[in-house]
């Protein structure tokens, strides 16, 4: 703490020595005028705890100073003490009080009186310190408060607009294909669009768990041998659509040896990438996105690489550049509105690629000139698999046969059992439904299915209890949890509960058929 100043006003200097040396301390700073001006001009240039003030000075008297220091703002509340050598009288003490004194000390001086009124308020000078500082906190809390609830705010309405604008499109174009006169073209057309939007509303839901991983500080990762010629070429393909549609180029450059393997999390590395590519393209109208990759050696069979993202596009400003990787914030609500999104993907990107030893930076950027930002990991090295992307495709896309095969579907949402019956419609299956718990166990011991997809919330009973139920009567066959709860320790319950697998809602048809053949076939 900084030191406690006091101001001693005399005009003789042996009461200036006198006085220093009976109140002087190490966490005191003593300033001393032997003229009243010179001790207003001080009292300007310093906060004081207390002015110690000869009353007999020439020129001007301690009491006209005290009214000339209870005149001015700043030293208006300043404790001030007389020290004087006149008769104590009352006529003296009433004319102290009146000028604006606290206090008054006659000489000699007590030094026991003097150290102890000085200390008194040494003391209150400090705690009105603390307290200041103490209110200066709880203001900048309280304005840091309010802007993070309007920042939330300004967030939930957009994310209002953001989720009713395609959520319009899904029940618009749902409506259209009931329309008994729709060409087999439009009908196509309604379908894409229905699953287009779709896939918007997943990526905006899977942001906003994501965001709130990152607050909880429990983001989890997926390690698994991938190749990196693969995840570029991906990279490339997802996005060149997207670019050629908007009639700028899509150029990626590796600078690094083919053939590499890493193990990582790889489909957070093709978010961070989809994020802020897409961004690039997104703001860019004409010209061009780069992505240049290049490999940098590290320890431990580590590698660093590095992505830079280039783009030609609307560049962003000094001051917006502050804002862009704040949650719930974008760079600008006008270009918000003009170019939608929720602001969040810079942010979880940033996040992901740190939680990767790595990180996301704006390297440099100016309004209609483009922007050039960095991204950065560290990936452990690979022997890798010899299946290509193309290979891990076609086997997806293959129906597999499950002939004579008795699957249980058990969800309280009718329109979800509908949806898996005909998800496996071309597996020569047998579909089995039940809308609750005790339904479930009702037709596990009549029919034994081979393969039961148990949904987690539901009424009358759980999924929860009604696997453990389902195991306590000696049901050893799979059991596949389909939850829509996406946190991990949703999904380590289900396990814990004797499942053998988990799929998290909405759930893809490859995504499924791919979990029931990890479970069913092999």
């Amino acid at each position: 703490m900084d030191k406690t100043k006091i101001l001693i006003v005399d005009d003789n200097p042996e009461n200036i020595f006198a006085l220093s040396e009976l109140i002087k301390a190490d966490d005191l700073e003593l300033i001393t005028a032997n003229k009243p001006e010179q001790a207003l001009s001080l009292l300007l240039d310093h906060d004081f705890a207390l002015a110690l003030l000869d009353v007999q000075m020439p020129d001007m008297s301690g009491f006209e100073l005290a009214q000339f220091i209870r005149g001015i703002q700043k030293t208006r509340h300043l404790p001030i003490i007389f020290v004087t050598a006149q008769q104590q009288d009352q006529n003296i003490i009433f004319k102290g009080y009146e000028s604006g004194a606290v206090d008054l000390m006659f000489k000699p001086l007590d030094p026991y009186i003097v150290r102890s009124k000085v200390q008194t308020f040494i003391s209150l000078d400090r705690q009105n310190k603390l307290l200041k500082a103490k209110m200066e906190e709880v203001e900048f809390l309280r304005k840091r408060a309010e802007q993070a609830n309007l920042s939330k705010s300004q967030f939930l309405a957009n994310m209002s607009h953001e989720i009713r604008t395609p959520l319009a499109s899904v029940l618009g174009f749902s409506d259209v294909l009931v329309q008994e006169d729709l060409g087999e073209a439009e009908k196509q057309d309604s379908l894409a669009a229905i699953r287009r939007n779709g896939e918007l509303l997943l990526r905006l839901i899977d942001d906003i768990l994501d965001l709130s991983k990152i607050e909880a500080n429990q983001l989890h990762f997926m390690k698994a041998s991938f190749n990196f010629d693969d995840l570029l070429k991906d990279i490339a393909t997802t996005l060149g659509l997207k670019a050629s549609d908007k009639g700028i180029a899509l150029e990626v450059e590796a600078k690094n040896p083919p053939g590499l393997f890493y193990k990582s999390d790889l489909e957070r590395i093709k978010q961070i990438l989809l994020n802020v590519t897409g961004n690039a393209i997104k703001f860019t109208a004409q010209g061009s996105v780069k992505i240049l990759c290049y490999i940098q050696p590290d320890r431990n069979h580590h590698d660093r690489v590095i992505f830079e993202i280039r783009d030609t596009g609307i560049g962003i400003s000094e001051e917006e550049s502050k804002k862009l990787f704040q949650p719930f914030s974008q760079a600008d609500i006008s270009t918000r509105k003009q170019y939608g999104g929720t602001g969040l993907g810079l942010v979880i990107s940033r996040e992901l690629a740190k939680s990767m030893g790595g990180d996301l930076k704006l390297i440099s950027s100016a309004p209609n000139v483009g922007s050039f930002f960095e991204v950065s990991m560290l990936l452990e090295k690979s022997q890798g698999t010899n299946q290509t992307i193309e290979q891990k495709v076609e086997s997806l896309n293959k129906d597999i046969d499950l002939q004579g095969a008795k699957i249980l579907v058990v969800d309280d949402v009718s329109d979800n059992r509908l949806l898996i019956d005909r998800y496996m419609r071309n597996t020569h299956s047998e579909i089995l439904q039940a809308a609750n718990g005790l339904e479930a166990i009702e037709i596990m011991e009549g029919h034994n299915p081979d393969l039961i997809l148990m949904d987690i919330q539901m009424p009358i009973m759980d999924g929860y209890e009604t696997v453990r139920r389902i195991r306590a009567a000696g049901y050893t066959k799979p059991i596949i949890a389909l939850t829509a709860h996406a946190m991990k320790e949703e999904g380590q319950k289900c396990m814990d509960a004797g499942c053998d697998g988990v799929l998290t809602k909405p759930a893809r048809r490859k995504e499924l058929l791919s979990k029931i053949q990890d479970v069913l076939v092999t």
